[in-house]
């Protein structure tokens, strides 16, 4: 009976320790935005409608990917590894897709047309 209580004690623990907090959470989000915004636009031209995008949206952007690479060196330290194996498995479906159109403009113009509407999209929740 001991055994049991402790283990229904420690049980709380142990799960607070597996799981992910949420702010954790909200910087690897936040830096798989910055890979749709800032890497996945890389080979692209600057479409019509990117004036259109606040500028004050594009420098919160980067407020919140600084405090998460500040906080990825620090408090988060021990998942640092982790997290940038993830980004790096992300980045490597669109790395490919990139690759496959450097011989095919028609590919690489609706790429960019599509990467481009979801980078606007995502720079708008910032």
């Amino acid at each position: 009976m001991k055994k049991y209580w402790l283990s229904m004690l420690l049980l709380p623990l142990a799960a607070q320790a597996v799981a992910e907090s949420p702010e954790l959470a909200r910087c690897r989000q936040v830096l798989k935005d910055n890979m749709e915004i800032m890497v996945f636009t890389m080979p692209c031209p600057p479409d019509a409608s990117a004036g259109n995008i606040p500028q004050h949206k594009f420098e919160n952007h980067l407020r919140q990917v600084a405090r998460c690479n500040s906080l990825l060196e620090t408090r988060y330290a021990a998942d640092a590894a982790r997290v940038q194996a993830e980004l790096n498995a992300y980045v490597e479906g669109p790395a490919a897709e990139a690759r496959a159109f450097s011989r095919n403009p028609q590919r690489k113009q609706a790429y960019c047309r599509r990467q481009n509407a979801t980078a606007r999209r995502l720079l708008m929740r910032y």
